[in-house]
Parts: structure tokens; sequence; C-alpha cells
């Protein structure tokens, strides 16, 4: 299974969900429907492990019939502190030009206002840092916890 990297820097934009649709792309329609759960982790594993990375394992059985406002899309998210980045990245085989250049983002990045992931699925990873974003790693993390009830899946 051949791995596709792709390092990209830009601030998230709302997809028109046509093109989504058909393009095979929906790596910017995952992290759009699910960036208050993936901005509080962000924020807990900064909090926790200072800078770093997020990466969300994400499966989808059938994109084709998904419909990713109400489908509920099975994913792990795991906070990659700066340190333990160069493994991760070298395992899933990014150029060494590559990881040099998100081990410098990463110790410039303002983790108050901004967000770097790793969204990996159908055997791929996309690596995002995500700027300008409406609300803050800080502000979802307090909404998030505002409303527990509403982000807690096990209790369902």
């Amino acid at each position: 299974m051949m791995i596709q990297n792709t390092l990209r820097t830009e601030s998230i934009r709302l997809p028109n969900d046509i093109w989504q649709d058909h393009s095979g792309y929906w790596q910017s329609t995952f992290i759009r429907e699910n960036l208050m759960s993936l901005g509080h982790a962000t924020w807990w594993g900064y909090m926790a492990r200072g800078r770093g990375l997020l990466v969300c394992d994400v499966e989808i059985l059938e994109r084709a019939s998904m419909n990713w406002g109400r489908d509920l899309v099975q994913h792990q998210a795991r906070y990659i502190p700066a340190v333990e980045m160069p493994d991760y990245l070298k395992a899933q085989h990014l150029e060494a030009d590559d990881v040099a250049r998100l081990m410098d983002i990463v110790e410039t990045y303002r983790p108050d206002g901004e967000l770097l992931t790793a969204i990996s699925g159908e055997g791929s990873v996309e690596i995002y840092w995500l700027q300008n974003l409406t609300l803050s790693p800080p502000d979802c993390y307090q909404q998030v916890c505002n409303r527990w009830n509403e982000f807690n899946l096990e209790h369902r």
C-alpha cells in the first residue's frame, strides 16, 4: 500500500459539499465537522505535553453514501509531543525535508490560535496547519468541557 504524504499550510475553508462528494477528497470536510473536538484534543495535548501534532486516524466505511453533517465518523485522535514527532513522521514515510519543515513549524506556530493535525485514512496521511480559525483551540477546549454531555459518546 502506498502512503501519500502532503504537507499543507493553509487556513481551512468551508468546502462545496458537491465538490467534496465527487472529488474523493474528504479531509477538509472531516476537519470542518469535527473542529470542536479536534481543537479540544489539541489544547488538552498542548497543556499536558507541550507543542506537538494531533494525529487523527479516520475510518471511512462508505464515503459515497456518507452524510458528513449527520453520520458519526469513527476516528481516534492522539497527541504527539514535538520530541516524538520525528519518529512518527518517518514512520509515515515523509521526506526528510518535509520532516525538517514541520519541525520548524511546530516550534513557531501559535498553539492558542492555530492547530497542527495529521489526518490519516484510506491509505494516506495529510498534515494541516490550520490558521485564522474562527474558534481557537482554547475556545474549543472550554466549549467541549462546558458541553461535555454532547461530546461524550460513551454515555449515549
